[in-house]
């Protein structure tokens, strides 16, 4: 490959070459002018010798001088070069060279102004990227963007967390990442082309996955893929429908018995009288069973939808159980159970009418629960300091009650259910004894509201103890 001329050698070389090309035109103007005027052969030749020594000299003097101004431009075209690597590099505080050749001073300022331009550029794009990657960080979402060869080359916060990824997974290819093998071939699927968008299980989730190519401006290919997590909306359609399917039975059961009896007495008039009074009997037991349904129904449906907004009073709580319990008293009396009531006081910040209904809830589950001879007992301690505060009490003090009975208790497996709506550790007895399965829905609801929290423990044959804690009076 041939080697580029440096700038002194090629003014030299331009300038010698001009002078020689016009000495050789004026040497051969003046042989023809001395041929014409007839001027002697030897004397023509010493003029054209002279001629020529002059022009010798004045070649090697041009040569001379073309070489200085050659290696001044030179050295000023290095300046210029060093200065416009040195801003490639980022090195902002170099000044600009002055030039006394104006060409240069404009190819300079030219590429002074270019510069500016493209660091403007860099800053805007460096700018934009970090906010793209602190919304990309912030979105909920995960969000997993690979390569054309199936690479990870990027993972926000929640991808890593949903796909078990760490730090030293950027890189490296998604299908040694991913254990799940739906999930891996539709990873493979995306970097093919194919762009799926399927809901798979993913452990214990529910996600949809969607993915997307990246063959924009600027882009080397590769896809996005997004995965939006649908596990708590398949879980609430879930309890949608076992919402609907209970309530629809729980109101099926009296409205059919009301029905049945109601047709029965219609289609015989000639019934007696007893059995009538019988008769109707059941449909007073079933249509209070009903208004009983729809009450906590509604009570439900008002604490889930936040149209219940507690009054936080400072209330005596010795005094709401024994005013509550005395509503109970008639009903404990006739069962021969035995109510304690807590030896002690204290004051908590709660809404008087939510803590009698709690109260209330968990006396009927009790006396429901309890044969003949037991005993329901209440108890109140201090919980100061023995959780961390909640919303609404910064000091994290807390009363917790304690209602506990000798009933039939509760089965270990059944245990964490029994805050669910319509859920019935015994359907047939809850269903016998009145009871809608709302109850200890409601109650989890009421403590959660006024910033308490609420647990069971039970043991089969020795009773079940309902433990509540709701923020103390300051």
């Amino acid at each position: 490959m041939n080697r580029p001329l440096r700038s002194p050698a090629l003014f030299a070389i331009v300038g010698g070459a001009a002078l020689l090309l016009g000495g050789f035109a004026i040497l051969r103007v003046l042989a023809d002018a001395l041929a014409d005027a007839g001027v002697d052969p030897v004397a023509a030749r010493s003029i054209r010798n002279t001629i020529l020594l002059t022009l010798a000299a004045l070649a090697v003097l041009l040569f001379g001088v073309a070489l200085i101004a050659g290696r001044a431009y030179a050295r000023a075209l290095a300046t210029a070069r060093e200065w416009l690597l040195a801003r490639t590099r980022g090195d902002i505080t170099t000044p600009a060279p002055a030039f006394a050749v104006a060409e240069l001073a404009e190819l300079v300022s030219a590429a002074e102004r270019l510069a500016a331009v493209v660091a403007s550029r860099e800053q805007h794009a460096a700018r934009e990227g970090a906010e793209v990657s602190v919304l990309l960080d912030a979105i909920s979402e995960a969000i997993l963007q690979l390569d054309h060869s199936g690479r990870v080359l990027r993972a926000n916060p929640a991808a890593r967390a949903l796909l078990g990824l760490t730090a030293d997974s950027i890189g490296r290819p998604v299908a040694a990442l991913i254990r799940n093998a739906q999930l891996r071939r539709l990873l493979e699927d995306a970097t093919r082309g194919e762009m799926p968008a399927a809901e798979i299980a993913l452990d214990e989730r529910r996600v949809v996955v969607a993915a997307r190519g990246m063959h924009g401006a600027g882009s080397n290919g590769g896809v996005v893929v997004t995965f939006l997590d649908l596990t708590e909306v398949r879980r609430l359609e879930g309890v949608r429908r076992d919402f609907v399917a209970n309530v629809s039975h729980e109101l099926k059961t009296p409205l059919t018995s009301i029905r049945g009896y109601i047709e029965t007495m219609i289609t015989d008039p000639d019934m007696p009288q007893d059995v009538q009074r019988q008769f109707l009997d059941v449909v007073h037991r079933n249509a209070s069973r009903l208004q009983h349904i729809v009450d906590d129904l509604l009570d439900l449906s008002r604490l889930e939808s936040g149209g219940w907004v507690p009054e936080l009073h400072d209330v005596d709580a010795a005094t709401v159980i024994e005013d509550v319990w005395s509503s109970c008293r008639e009903r404990a009396e006739q069962c021969r159970i035995r109510f304690v009531a807590p030896d002690t006081t204290a004051t908590v910040r709660a809404d008087p009418g939510g803590l009698r209904q709690i109260l209330s809830n968990l006396f009927d589950n009790a006396l429901r629960h309890t044969p003949e001879g037991g005993t329901i007992q209440v108890e109140l301690h201090d919980a100061t300091n023995d959780r961390a505060p909640r919303a609404g009490n910064q000091r994290g003090r807390y009363i917790e009650f304690e209602v506990r009975d000798t009933g039939s208790g509760i089965p270990s497996d059944a245990l964490p259910r029994i805050f669910e709506r319509f859920y019935r550790v015994d359907p047939a007895r809850s269903r016998a004894d009145g009871g809608t399965g709302l109850g200890l829905s409601i109650v989890r609801h009421l403590v959660e509201s006024m910033g308490g929290e609420i647990s069971a423990t039970s043991a089969l044959g020795k009773g079940t103890t309902i433990s509540f804690r709701l923020p103390a009076a300051e």
